[in-house]
């Protein structure tokens, strides 16, 4: 048996893999399978190579995931910079001035400052700041009706079919198209209590599943802050 074959065959029962010995001995994989092809290993070799296995996938994934996440970036930033571009010309349309006004005060932003969740949500209790929204998603952003999702978000002394029915209304989104109803996050047994109430419908959050259009509007409140006029 040549030396060179002992010496393969004592690494491979020490747990290393086809690569490290190749790199080690200069010698085609080809060959180490064939000369390997009948080695018996220990379960701590198995477990060795198979830690170094796991490990390499895991190295891959991350490596995978960061470039991911840095081609996604740079879409979002070509996204931004046009749309910065695009207010230019559209800063004339008194629906698209309120409309992004509006979001800029009231929408959903944390995504485009490190958040994960990447989708445009707005929400208020104002019946017609909600009209003039769904004016603004349909006609400046052209959204599609489907593509529109509603939330509301009510204390338990609100009865629920009449605040759905309400914002069908305001919105015009069918029924089928709302999450279930949501308490508030603060909402405790006395709200239960409460007499009076100041949102009989509570608040309706608009949602939008579009990280492309999130972050033309990003880009959109962007221009705004740049124009002379409003600074």
């Amino acid at each position: 048996m040549r030396n060179d074959k002992k010496a393969v065959i004592k690494l491979r029962k020490k747990g290393y893999s086809y690569k490290q010995i190749s790199n080690k001995f200069k010698i085609p994989k080809s060959t180490l399978s064939y000369w390997l092809r009948n080695i018996q290993l220990s379960n701590h070799a198995k477990n060795k190579i198979k830690e170094r296995v796991n490990k390499t996938s895991v190295e891959a994934l991350i490596k995978r995931n960061k470039q991911q996440t840095a081609i996604a970036q740079q879409r979002a930033n070509k996204i931004r910079n046009s749309a910065v571009k695009e207010s230019r010309k559209l800063v004339g349309q008194q629906l698209f001035l309120i409309g992004v006004a509006l979001y800029w005060a009231e929408g959903y932003k944390k995504g485009a400052y490190g958040s994960k969740w990447k989708s445009v949500d707005f929400a208020n209790s104002d019946s017609e700041m909600i009209r003039i929204m769904m004016r603004f998603f349909r006609e400046i952003c052209e959204v599609r009706d489907q593509k529109i999702k509603l939330q509301v978000i009510a204390h338990k002394n609100i009865k629920k079919k009449k605040a759905i029915s309400f914002w069908m209304n305001i919105t015009g989104i069918p029924e089928q198209q709302f999450f279930k109803i949501s308490k508030p996050t603060n909402d405790n047994s006395n709200t239960q209590k409460r007499k009076g109430n100041t949102l009989p419908y509570g608040t309706v959050h608009i949602r939008i599943n579009d990280v492309k259009l999130f972050f033309r509007i990003i880009g959109w409140i962007e221009g705004l802050k740049e124009m002379k006029s409003i600074n």
